[in-house]
């Protein structure tokens, strides 16, 4: 029997209420309790000494009066947690949205559409987490928002169909509103891990210095009560998850095989993520009922019984995927080697890919037609102003330079001179945009500099599309056999630092160190922009030296 849209309704509101009515419980029996403690304890201090002391009860007014403020401390717990609560999460988990020059944020763009369409239209927005961690998650709230998000180790890892197959999980989440209620549990208690792990930091620091300090132990008998009522918050979150079926990741599954019609390919995945670091240590890991499975391995995740059900979001992933391979008519060993060969295969033996297909202009210059130039060119192009006469490459439509939307977002303000200049800091030639593994960089054709921004670094070190040539491979081996580096390490006195091609001016200097200790690759990075500037093949031998899992230095 299909799952309708007013049963789905009336299940949200259901949980939903019960998490509100939970709240006020908890609310009401703290207030209650702590109402108590300080009535009997005003008695002892203002009574005689007696030998059977007896504790005093609430009376009814008092009681009501713990009921009142438990509904109002719970009505503001509520309101402050659900307003803005989609926002406020991906900031936690640090999601960024979806590049439209990468060609794999593009990909999971379409995916989304497409998934989108095959539930009824439901408007579903894609995000990524700059993290080589493999999940997925999705977000939504009262106002119809929805959220799917993926990692890059994910985005970069997983081939179409299994991509397509996580979409579709995790669309099914969005579309049966499950999506909302977890959505809403984990912004009311879901953050308090980050507050709990901040105090505990605290606490180990005041506790060794608070012999120093005559202000100490204040400090830490007030850190001491922050922990405590943390801790009793962190496990009424726990409780929480009862609300959280783990039968919503089944039924899930479901739904995405009846989506794609490929039970092996999401099998596939959830193999390939539970395999892999799946995200234990990121940032937003303590929300992991959010997330396709729990970034943190655990064993009460991987067991059945009262307690994995009561305290548990996710099912054993081990059973998820039989489900799958039964739908599937396959078995596990099928599951491996299928894999196993896409791992093999992973990287195909291609050729550098050459610049970008990008827009082109023509530019009159003292009445004759030159060019096509590429924005970055234009950049540097002497003479260019607002009043410039361009035709877009291929068009005999002539415009004035400020009436071109991407030209005029180069010129300053009725001036005549380009922002944004892109020199090669070793040439100081015009730098080009060229398309590597999904993403774009900017790369000398003189020297083969590469300047790339440190997140999409990130995404290149994940993505496995370009092969190696054998001098990366050469240098690689040298680089290693060598252990020792050119550079030491971070240089900040040396008299040779390059400008910043991505800055403006005054350009800051970029800072001359190593990528990491444990790869000893040179580069120089712009501490005010972030963008990484690499020497020719520096790039391609830090992921060989990853990908290939040398041994580090």
């Amino acid at each position: 029997m299909p799952y309708s849209f007013t049963q789905i309704e009336k299940d949200r509101s259901r949980t939903i209420a019960w998490v509100f009515s939970s709240l006020i419980v908890f609310y009401f029996l703290t207030g209650w309790v702590i109402a108590l403690l300080v009535k009997n304890y005003n008695l002892i201090a203002d009574a005689e000494p007696v030998e059977n002391f007896t504790p005093a009860l609430l009376t009814l007014p008092e009681t009501l009066t713990a009921l009142v403020i438990a509904l109002a401390v719970a009505g503001v717990h509520w309101l402050v947690s659900v307003q803005g609560m989609v926002e406020r999460i991906l900031r936690v988990l640090q999601a960024e949205p979806l590049n439209p020059k990468d060609t794999h944020h593009q990909m999971l763009a379409n995916i989304i559409e497409e998934v989108s369409v095959a539930t009824g239209g439901r408007s579903i927005t894609g995000v990524v987490v700059p993290t080589p961690a493999m999940n997925a998650f999705a977000l939504s709230d009262f106002g119809g928002q929805a959220i799917i998000g993926v990692t890059e180790g994910l985005l970069g890892r997983l081939n179409r169909a299994q991509l397509e197959a996580v979409v579709g999980h995790e669309a099914a989440h969005v579309v049966s509103e499950d999506c909302t209620t977890t959505t809403v549990t984990t912004a009311l208690f879901g953050l308090i891990n980050g507050l709990l792990n901040a105090v505990t930091i605290g606490l180990r620091g005041s506790g060794r210095s608070s012999s120093r300090s005559r202000g100490g132990n204040g400090f830490v008998v007030f850190l001491l009560l922050v922990y405590f009522i943390l801790a009793v918050t962190r496990l009424v979150s726990l409780l929480f998850n009862m609300f959280i079926s783990r039968q919503r990741e089944y039924r899930a599954d479901a739904i995405a095989v009846r989506l794609t019609r490929d039970p092996l390919s999401l099998a596939q995945a959830l193999y390939i993520i539970s395999s892999r670091w799946r995200g234990g240590g990121m940032a937003g890991e303590e929300l992991e009922a959010l997330f396709i499975t729990n970034p943190r391995f655990s064993q009460l995740d991987e067991s059945e019984g009262f307690f994995s059900e009561l305290f548990s979001t996710h099912p054993p992933v081990e059973k998820r995927i039989q489900v799958l391979l039964d739908m599937a008519r396959t078995d596990v060993k099928t599951l491996e080697e299928s894999v196993k060969g896409q791992e093999t295969h992973s990287r195909q033996d291609v050729p550098l890919p050459g610049p970008v297909l990008a827009k082109r202009w023509l530019v009159n210059q003292n009445g004759a037609w030159t060019g096509p130039f590429t924005l970055s060119q234009l950049a540097t192009l002497q003479g260019l102003g607002p009043n410039t006469w361009v035709k877009p490459s291929g068009s005999e439509t002539v415009i004035e330079a400020s009436d071109d939307q991407d030209i005029n977002s180069l010129l300053k303000e009725g001036g005549g001179r380009v922002q944004g200049s892109m020199l090669c800091p070793r040439c100081q030639v015009p730098l080009t945009e060229m398309a590597y593994e999904g993403t774009l960089v900017a790369k000398c054709s003189s020297c083969g500099g590469t300047l790339v921004a440190e997140n999409d670094v990130q995404r290149i070190l994940v993505r496995r599309e370009v092969g190696f040539s054998d001098r990366v491979a050469h240098l690689a081996g040298l680089l290693q056999r060598n252990r020792v580096p050119a550079s030491p390490g971070l240089n900040l006195r040396s008299a040779n630092l390059s400008p910043c091609p991505h800055c403006p001016s005054p350009k800051p200097k970029m800072i001359h160190m190593l990528y990491t200790m444990a790869y000893p690759v040179e580069i120089d990075r712009c501490l005010t922009c972030g963008f990484l500037w690499f020497d020719r093949d520096e790039l391609e031998v830090l992921q060989y030296l990853i990908e290939k899992r040398v041994a580090p230095v």
